[in-house]
């Protein structure tokens, strides 16, 4: 019986330590096989960032990259069929547009990162476009650029834009362009209103890389981008120099200027400025702000169409009266009259618009709320409308001038107390 017993604990252990060993094995097969199947997608991975977007990706976005899920990739355009980079899976206008993204949450959620690069031919209406937008490179006189953050879920998307010439024209469109728009998205772990500069330095850089990119295998004569950080273009604070209250008979005090642009570029212009004296306060219908804008080329059209949807463009019914008194109410918005102007300039076809903001004094008025402006006063409001745009048009180093804008004619008024 002793015999017996003993045997059978012999096998009892036999059998357990088989059943040890073979749990232990599967635990190492699978865990070999885990290991094998990240370093497959991990392997998948980085080919596919290495080949996407014709390879214009910046390194600082690997990352983003997981190792347990495989990365999404949509491209096509019409550069990288003629580059043989891949065939697009779709017709597209666009001359290149790849969008590389990760972690994907399923239908109707955002992935955990994306990054989209997209350039094409601006045509028609293009969405203005400032000279002083944050790009982080300098750019040259014929090229525009900005930088701009979002909100994304776990982070931000920080986009950069520019605008470049292309003066031999782009080729595989229907219709012939030479303006080249770059836009870029990137992703970042930061708040949109944390984004570090270093992060809108690597989206300026990349789409800098992308239209220098496109305008060498094109042969359109573009001017290289710069990479690189460097000093701004000189003498753009002169743009602006035209710009002075006492001059164009403004309200006294002080004045800022933010509104200024601080680099010139012949596609647009700003310059502009507001009444900011802590003492006192303009006087009745005194001038408290007052601004002049441009847009030439492919940016007229956009920034004309912008004002039109608001219908702040030249009209019948729009302009200010001269002959009879006008009735103002007080909305809680400023009181504006601009005044537009059309030339052609370097850049093509150029619209012009300044405007003035006159303080009034509702306490003036008999009735509680509203102010009555006699025809003298909306003339009055009118010229300085006027003065502020001849100063502009001939300021020496203003950028109407400095852009060879010929053939001006004053369009019209648009007076907001109109609407």
């Amino acid at each position: 019986m002793g015999a017996l017993r003993a045997a059978r604990k012999r096998t009892w252990l036999v059998v357990s330590g088989l059943v040890v060993v073979v749990a232990a094995s599967s635990v190492t097969w699978f865990a070999v096989a885990a290991d094998r199947e990240r370093d497959e997608i991990r392997a998948a991975n980085e080919g596919q960032f290495t080949r996407a977007c014709a390879g214009l990706l910046p390194d600082e976005l690997r990352s983003f990259m997981p190792d347990d899920e495989r990365g999404d990739l949509d491209e096509h355009g019409t550069m990288l069929r003629a580059s043989g980079a891949g065939g697009p899976r779709q017709e597209s206008r666009a001359l290149l547009d790849c969008t590389l993204s990760w972690g994907e949450r399923g239908a109707g959620w955002e992935p955990d990162a994306r990054t989209r690069v997209r350039a094409e031919a601006a045509l028609g209406r293009t969405d203005p476009l400032t000279a002083d937008g944050g790009f982080e490179l300098p750019l040259p006189e014929s090229a525009l650029g900005s930088v701009s953050t979002s909100d994304r879920f776990g982070g931000s998307t920080v986009t950069a834009t520019v605008l470049a010439d292309c003066p031999k024209g782009l080729t595989g469109r229907v219709r012939p362009s030479r303006d080249l728009l770059v836009t870029v998205d990137l992703p970042s772990r930061e708040g949109e209103y944390d984004v570090p500069k270093p992060e809108r330095l690597l989206a300026s850089r990349t789409a800098a890389r992308v239209a220098n990119w496109v305008t060498k295998k094109q042969s359109c004569g573009g001017e290289p981008l710069s990479t690189e950080p460097g000093r701004d273009r000189t003498g753009a604070s002169e743009v602006c120099d035209w710009f002075n209250p006492k001059a164009l008979r403004l309200s006294p005090g002080r004045w800022s200027f933010g509104g200024n642009a601080k680099t010139y570029s012949r596609r647009t212009g700003a310059c502009g400025g507001r009444w900011d004296d802590t003492m006192g306060s303009p006087r009745h219908l005194g001038i408290r702000a007052a601004d002049a804008a441009s847009w030439s080329g492919v940016l007229a059209n956009g920034a004309y169409d912008s004002h039109q949807d608001s219908g702040d463009v030249p009209g019948p019914g729009k302009g200010s009266a001269h002959d009879k008194p006008m009735t103002i109410e007080e909305s809680g918005n400023d009181p504006q009259l601009a005044l537009w102007a059309r030339s052609r300039c370097d850049a093509g076809a150029t619209y012009h618009r300044v405007t003035v903001t006159p303080e009034i004094d509702f306490d003036l008025g008999i009735d509680e709320g509203k102010a009555v402006l006699e025809p003298k006063d909306l003339r009055r409001i009118s010229a300085r409308a006027r003065a502020v745009l001849d100063r502009y048009l001939a300021a020496p180093d203003g950028w109407p001038r400095r852009s060879h804008c010929r053939d001006t004619k004053v369009m019209g008024e648009v007076a907001s107390w109109r609407d």
